[in-house]
C-alpha cells in the first residue's frame, strides 16, 4: 500500500512538473510576444538642431572648459559620432543650405535652391521632405524654432507648429535673442489666418523649449506616434545669454584656441562678410575671449533647455520608445585661423556634434562616422520602419549604428560658393581656393588643428593630385557646377540656373 501511494505521489509530481513547464513556456512565449508587440510599436522621433554650435563644444566630447550636463547624459545613454559634416553652402548664410540638405536628404546642389538661396517651388515639390515623409506615414509632425526654409515646405511637412522662427537669425537691433520673432500655427483656422506672428518676450532658447515641452505635455491624440523638429536659434549671434550663465565664464578664465591667429594667412573668399566683421582686425585675444565667454554661456543655457525637453519626454512615458537625434547645422571658428564664422573649410566650421539615442542604439559608444548631416532624414526613416523616399541622396547610418562598419564614406567633400572646395579623408585634408589657385594640405592625424600646411612639400605632390581627382568625382556626385578653371563665370551661370 505504501509503495502504491508513493508511486501515485511520484506520478502526480511528474504530472505537476510537466504542467508547470507547459504553463511557464506559455508565459515566456506570451512575454516574448508582448516584447515583440512593444518593439513593433511605432517609433517616435525627437530631432534637436542647434545653430552654429562647434563640434567640440560638448563637455562629454572632451571640452573641459564648458558645462553641458544634459548633452553629456544623452551621450552616455546613446551613441556619439565624432566626424559628421556639413557639405557646404552656395551663400554666406551657410545655415540655409544645411537645413535644406537635412530636410530633403539631398546633396548640396540637388536640393532645389539656387545659389542665392531662393527656393524653386516646382523643383522642391518633386522631392519628399523629412517631416512630410513622417506625416504621410501617420505621424503627428511638430516643428518649433528656426525653420529658415519656405513656409510652403513647412505646411507640407508639419501638422503642428508653435514658436516657429521663419527667418534666419534674431537681429540684434530687433531684440536679438531676448525678443525674437515667432509664429504659431493653428490648423483649425482658415489657411489665410492659420499663422499668428508675435514677439517671444524672453530668450529664444526658452521660447523654443516651452513650445516643445507644451507639445509633449498636451498632445490631443496620444495614440499617434510623433515626429518633433526642434530648431534652437542659439548659439548663433548675437551672443545673448542670461547673466547667471555669463557669470560662469568670466573672460579672464577663458583660453584662446591653440590655433588662434590675428589674421588668416590670406583672403580665403568673403573675408569681410558680416560674420567676419563682428570683431575687428587684427583679431585680439581680449575680444576673442569675450566672444567665447558669451558663446559658451549660450551653449550651456541651451543645454539646460534641452534638459527640460528630455525631462518632459521622460514624464510623458514615451522616452523608451523615442529616437533622439541631436546635432547642429555646422560649426564656427571663434578666432581659430584668424576667422570668426563658418564660411571656411576647416574642421571647426564644417563639422558638427552628433548624438543618437533610442531603442537598440548602443549605449556610451563612439564611432567615427564620416557622413553628412543629410543622413539624419534617411536614418530616422529606416529606424522607424518607414520607406526612404527615392529622392533622398544620403545613406542611412543604421549600418554604423549596428557596428557593421565605422564610416559611411572614405572621403567627404566640402564647398563654399566659388571660393573654396575641400576633400577630406580620415588622414588628410585638401582645401583648394579656385579664385586664387591656392592649395592647402593638412595631416589630420598629426595636425588635427590644421596649423601646418604641407602643400608645398614635394613628397606630397602625388597625394594632392590624387585628392584633386577624388574631388572631381565628388563634384559629379553632388552636381557641383563649378569649373575650377573658370570659377567666377561658372558660378555666375549657376546664379542664373533654372531648375528642371
Amino acid at each position: 500500500m505504501n509503495f502504491l501511494r508513493s508511486l501515485y505521489i511520484t506520478k502526480n509530481k511528474k504530472s505537476l512538473g510537466i504542467m508547470s513547464f507547459i504553463l511557464l513556456s506559455i508565459f515566456v512565449v506570451s512575454a516574448c510576444s508582448d516584447d515583440k508587440v512593444a518593439q513593433q510599436k511605432p517609433l517616435n522621433i525627437l530631432f534637436i538642431l542647434t545653430d552654429d554650435q562647434a563640434p567640440d563644444t560638448v563637455s562629454a566630447f572632451g571640452n573641459e572648459h564648458i558645462s553641458t550636463p544634459n548633452l553629456d547624459v544623452l551621450a552616455k545613454q546613446g551613441m556619439r559620432f565624432s566626424h559628421v559634416f556639413n557639405q557646404g553652402a552656395w551663400s554666406g548664410a551657410v545655415c540655409l543650405p544645411s537645413r535644406q540638405m537635412i530636410n530633403t536628404g539631398r546633396h548640396l546642389y540637388r536640393t532645389g535652391l539656387d545659389a542665392r538661396g531662393i527656393n524653386d517651388p516646382s523643383y522642391v515639390a518633386k522631392h519628399a521632405t523629412f517631416g512630410e515623409t513622417f506625416k504621410k506615414s501617420g505621424y503627428d509632425t511638430f516643428q518649433t524654432g528656426k525653420w529658415h526654409l519656405s513656409m510652403e515646405v513647412w505646411k507640407r511637412s508639419f501638422t503642428h507648429g508653435k514658436a516657429i522662427h521663419k527667418n534666419g537669425m534674431p537681429r540684434h537691433e530687433k531684440g536679438g535673442h531676448w525678443d525674437g520673432n515667432f509664429t504659431d500655427f493653428d490648423a483649425s483656422k482658415p489657411a489665410d489666418k492659420a499663422f499668428t506672428d508675435y514677439k517671444g518676450g524672453k530668450h529664444t532658447s526658452e521660447v523654443v523649449a516651452d513650445a516643445a515641452v507644451d507639445f509633449l505635455a498636451n498632445r490631443n491624440d496620444s495614440t499617434k506616434p510623433f515626429m518633433m523638429y526642434v530648431g534652437f536659434l542659439a548659439p548663433h549671434d548675437p551672443l545673448h545669454a542670461p547673466d547667471e550663465y555669463l557669470a560662469k565664464y568670466p573672460r579672464d578664465k577663458v583660453k584662446v584656441p591653440e590655433n588662434f591667429l590675428k589674421y588668416h594667412p590670406f583672403d580665403q573668399g568673403d573675408y569681410y562678410l558680416r560674420d567676419e566683421v563682428l570683431s575687428g582686425f587684427p583679431r585680439s585675444e581680449k575680444n576673442i575671449k569675450a566672444m567665447i565667454s558669451k558663446y559658451y554661456a549660450m551653449i550651456e543655457h541651451t543645454d539646460a533647455q534641452i534638459g527640460r525637453i528630455l525631462a518632459e519626454l521622460e514624464a510623458s512615458g514615451q522616452a523608451d520608445n523615442t529616437l533622439v537625434i541631436y546635432t547642429s547645422d555646422h560649426g564656427l571658428a571663434m578666432g581659430q585661423h584668424g576667422l570668426l564664422g563658418k564660411q571656411n573649410q576647416y574642421d571647426h566650421s564644417v563639422r558638427a556634434p552628433f548624438i543618437v539615442k533610442g531603442p537598440n542604439i548602443p549605449v556610451g559608444k563612439t564611432a567615427t562616422g564620416m557622413f553628412y548631416l543629410n543622413s539624419v532624414f534617411p536614418t530616422a526613416a529606416e529606424l522607424a520602419g518607414i520607406d526612404i523616399p527615392q529622392s533622398v541622396d544620403a545613406p542611412s547610418i543604421v549600418p554604423l549604428i549596428n557596428g557593421e562598419k565605422d564610416t559611411a564614406f572614405d572621403t567627404v567633400y566640402g564647398a563654399y560658393r566659388h571660393f573654396q572646395r575641400m576633400l577630406r579623408s580620415q588622414d588628410y585634408k585638401l582645401i583648394y581656393y579656385p579664385m586664387i589657385k591656392r592649395t592647402q594640405l593638412f595631416d589630420m592625424k598629426s595636425d588635427p588643428l590644421e596649423m601646418h600646411d604641407l602643400s608645398a612639400q614635394p613628397e606630397h605632390a602625388e597625394r594632392i593630385a590624387a585628392m584633386m581627382l577624388d574631388l572631381e568625382n565628388w563634384k559629379t556626385i553632388v552636381a557641383d557646377p563649378l569649373d575650377l578653371d573658370a570659377p567666377e563665370a561658372s558660378y555666375d551661370d549657376f546664379l542664373r540656373l533654372t531648375w528642371d
